[in-house]
């Protein structure tokens, strides 16, 4: 799945009673803390989890640019992910943007705005410690992805 959860987000995800995944909760399931919480995952996951809780090594650290559809804001435990009043810019109604990610934390949301063969990505960074000009290699890697040039980063 996506982690460690609890009934209650498994059926937020599925869009169904938590009765009915209590029904068909696997029985190799462990009980995790998660901020405090309890959650479960496999048994079998259990040490691929207790190795992610370690702080990231250095190769893993840097600011990434996320889809606003990528697996790590695709669940329903939102409130491990950024603070609540930032939910809104994050998961509107209309038009997700991606997330700015620095060091495993969400930072900031990104749009990009395509004309033609160029590509613009707008960044609007949560704290003024989050700097634009770090996004550029993965912006760079975002219009090649998407068969166009990088014209510009701009910061909101």
């Amino acid at each position: 799945f996506l982690g460690p959860a609890a009934p209650r987000d498994v059926a937020a995800f599925l869009e169904t009673s938590v009765a009915e995944v209590k029904a068909h909760w696997p029985g190799d399931a462990v009980e995790a803390s998660v901020d405090g919480r309890s959650a479960w995952i496999l048994d079998a996951d259990a040490a691929a989890l207790a190795e992610a809780s370690e702080p990231p090594v250095a190769r893993e650290r840097g600011v990434r640019l996320l889809s606003g559809f990528d697996l790590l804001t695709a669940a329903k435990d939102r409130e491990l992910l950024a603070p609540k009043a930032r939910h809104p810019e994050l998961w509107p109604a209309l038009g997700r943007p991606g997330s700015v990610v620095r060091d495993g934390e969400i930072v900031g949301t990104w749009r990009p705005k395509s004309s033609g063969e160029r590509l613009t990505i707008t960044v609007e960074p949560w704290a003024d410690d989050v700097p634009v000009d770090a996004v550029g290699v993965q912006a760079e890697l975002v219009a090649r992805a998407r068969g166009q040039r990088l014209a510009a980063v701009k910061g909101v």
